[in-house]
């Protein structure tokens, strides 16, 4: 009788550990493929989200990325996804200046949100104190003029396309040590910004966004936390991001 009840146990335990593994690499899949959770740490976002949002990101509609260091600068290759990142999207993304104010790094631990106001293709304009400015986001082949009126809005790019250093001399832009006119970029860019604008660091003072920073797509706030009183915000959970 004792070693059938034995038996019974040791197979139920069997039944259990092979359960939670399946649960396990279900969510491993889940978790590398298709979703991740982002928490909202600030007001940038206000009034679509607000600090102590915890929201759910479709890595699908871009599509996964697989980074690869090999050749000693990083390269990224993006799955096929569900759609290209369009206009009006909620955009979750690696920070480009988190380790060096004037050199685009991908640093996997500092993430935006902001909202997608700019495609490839696009002309975006802004206003600032010193007057309106605009900046053209290139796509994939684009061929451009580069010279000093718009090297401040290029030089990063170009410089974390080629991994080569740019500057400008008396007027003249240059890659190093060779003249450079005109460049074909090999990305797409994008213009993001916080819909609480006025309040919100985004491409109107960092600049244009490469394709391989965006991480994915916000979908819906799953769970949130009043910052001031602590307490759940229950009519914000399972709201949907538009």
């Amino acid at each position: 009788m004792e070693v059938r009840k034995m038996k019974r146990i040791g197979k139920k335990l069997m039944y259990m550990a092979l359960s939670l593994f399946v649960i396990f690499q279900v969510y491993l899949f889940i978790r590398f493929y298709w979703i991740v959770s982002c928490f909202i740490p600030t007001y940038s976002m206000a009034p679509t989200l607000l600090g102590g949002d915890y929201i759910i990101v479709s890595m699908q509609i871009p599509g996964r990325r697989i980074m690869n260091s090999d050749s000693g600068r990083l390269l990224v290759h993006r799955l096929k996804g569900q759609r290209e990142v369009q206009r009006n999207d909620v955009v979750v993304f690696n920070f480009p200046y988190a380790e060096d104010k004037e050199k685009m790094i991908i640093s996997m631990n500092t993430f935006y949100c902001k909202r997608c106001v700019g495609v490839p293709g696009d002309t975006c304009r802004w206003c600032e104190a010193t007057g309106m400015r605009e900046v053209y986001l290139p796509k994939i082949g684009d061929i451009l003029r580069i010279d000093s009126c718009n090297y401040e809005h290029y030089y990063k790019c170009i410089e974390y396309e080629t991994g080569k250093k740019m500057s400008l001399k008396m007027g003249q832009v240059y890659l190093e040590d060779s003249l450079l006119e005109s460049f074909r970029f090999n990305h797409k860019y994008y213009f993001m910004r916080g819909d609480n604008f006025n309040h919100s660091y985004d491409s109107r003072g960092w600049g244009i966004l490469p394709d391989d920073f965006i991480l994915g797509v916000g979908q819906m706030i799953w769970f949130s936390k009043d910052e001031v009183t602590n307490r759940i915000s229950w009519n914000r959970i399972f709201r949907r991001i538009e």
